[in-house]
């Protein structure tokens, strides 16, 4: 168990200690009320059962009823086969493709103002291409060299905007991502946004360049919307958002064997996986 899930158990665990031990009154008083005979059990003993008793609840609770232990589920559909699976993880360890969002002029600036050093975008660049930022931009303009775009004068940072869902798919030493125009970018600031109409625009974008590029091949999509792109909506509700987005763009045609969304540890707390698997299953 990790230390996000112990956490989590650890503050689940009192309501199960107090969940045991209502049910245990509820076994005993009528018990009472109905022979008239006593029960000889002290306050402590009682507690210690249902102390003892809560943790097979904890658990019970946390894979069937609050979710928060589990990890993973798979969402389940007849109308398409591919397999969507749901996980808290990390996106830079999955394997087959990688879905990374970027503002809508691909910048590649990592200097906390037109690329956060905080955000996938500028942790991708700084991972993988530190020291030869050259090469990316030279994939993303070979990506990019027939698609639309409009022109901006900035000062610096890329001067191309995209229409957001533009997708470009990048290689660095063995490693795959598709890097997609989710927020828009205000040149005043160079403060970037985007709204949940946004972010459908993007998955779909996002999956139309896979349908392309995977062949057949596990695509992975992070948490998208719920960092500096700034889309303000509740985690969970962006996790619907994209698995619209998936379900329409699937059952067009299929765009692999197996989607994932990645989603970070530390969310665990607010994302209920066992109340996605119901909804959607």
């Amino acid at each position: 168990m990790t230390l996000t899930a112990l956490k989590t158990a650890a503050w689940y665990y009192p309501r199960s200690v107090f969940a045991t031990l209502g049910m245990f009154w509820l076994i005993i008083e009528p018990i009472i009320g109905l022979t008239g005979k006593s029960i000889d059990l002290t306050y402590w003993q009682l507690f210690g059962w249902s102390a003892a008793f809560g943790i097979i609840w904890l658990i019970i609770d946390g894979i069937w009823f609050s979710g928060f232990l589990k990890h993973s589920i798979e969402i389940k559909s007849n109308g398409f086969d591919t397999r969507i699976v749901i996980k808290f993880g990390d996106i830079f360890q999955e394997e087959g493709w990688r879905a990374i969002a970027v503002n809508d002029f691909f910048d590649s600036i990592v200097d906390d103002r037109f690329v956060s050093s905080k955000s996938l975008h500028g942790i991708l660049l700084q991972k993988y291409w530190a020291g030869n930022i050259d090469d990316w931009n030279r994939q993303v303009d070979q990506q990019l060299t027939d698609t639309p775009f409009s022109s901006e004068d900035r000062s610096e940072g890329n001067q191309k905007r995209f229409t957001l869902g533009t997708t470009a798919a990048v290689r660095k030493d063995g490693n795959k991502f598709l890097c997609v125009a989710l927020s828009r970018t205000d040149i005043s600031n160079q403060e970037a946004k985007a709204s949940s109409s946004d972010l459908h625009q993007a998955v779909r974008g996002l999956l139309q360049k896979a349908r392309s590029v995977c062949g057949d091949e596990p695509l992975s999509i992070p948490l998208m919307g719920s960092g500096l792109s700034r889309v303000g909506i509740k985690n969970n509700i962006l996790v619907d958002l994209i698995l619209t987005a998936i379900f329409e763009e699937t059952k067009n045609n299929k765009v692999t064997s197996e989607i994932r969304i990645v989603l970070p540890k530390d969310k665990a707390s607010e994302i209920n996986l066992a109340s996605l698997q119901k909804d959607w299953s």
